[in-house]
């Protein structure tokens, strides 16, 4: 199996401090866990992944392509569900997930049925309408997963999924991304500081 993800000497610095220093290898399968404390660099590597954070040295490659010159053509196949909320104030759910999918590279037709489909996936298919503000914290969740599957990537970047979430929403989105991975047509970046 060819590497999803590969690390040569990535070095990445926030302001005058290193966060990443050194990070070298080959990353492959359909899950990829990065474990670790809070503090620990996850994120960054993730946002650096994203082309967030510019390396300040070294390289990353995503299924082959360098991070650094294909920035556009990877977004298009990378999903991504943030650690924080990253709604629009005042907007519905499907409206929301439709405007990231066309950002991702769907026209518009069919990014408002690919939304319409994330949103039953995930199980909010009954609130699809409602204003994000309105939702719960694990509703919250939920809606992040569908904006990042929304536009069918071939990798996810979760973020912290189960942050916050009790344990029913905990085992309902562990439940979620397992079906994603054994689907066989997505790898998966998750992060977590749970070990």
């Amino acid at each position: 199996m060819a590497p999803v993800i590969e690390l040569d000497n990535l070095q990445v610095r926030l302001g005058t401090r290193m966060i990443l220093q050194g990070l070298t290898g080959s990353l492959k399968g359909r899950a990829i866990g990065l474990l670790g404390p809070n503090g620990a660099g996850k994120s960054t590597l993730i946002n650096t992944l994203l082309g967030f954070h510019p390396p300040s040295a070294g390289t990353a490659r995503i299924f082959g392509q360098d991070i650094r010159h294909h920035g556009r053509q990877l977004r298009r196949v990378i999903g991504y569900m943030p650690e924080s909320d990253s709604f629009i104030a005042g907007m519905s759910a499907v409206r929301f997930v439709r405007m990231m999918a066309e950002l991702s590279g769907l026209p518009p037709g069919e990014a408002l049925e690919r939304a319409h489909e994330a949103f039953y996936y995930v199980g909010l298919g009954e609130a699809r309408y409602r204003d994000l503000g309105t939702y719960s914290l694990g509703m919250k969740q939920l809606a992040k997963l569908a904006q990042a599957i929304a536009h069918g990537p071939k990798l996810l970047f979760l973020d912290e999924p189960t942050n916050g979430l009790d344990p029913a929403a905990r085992v309902r989105m562990i439940r979620l991304i397992r079906e994603i991975r054994d689907n066989g047509h997505v790898h998966l970046m998750i992060s977590s500081h749970l070990l």
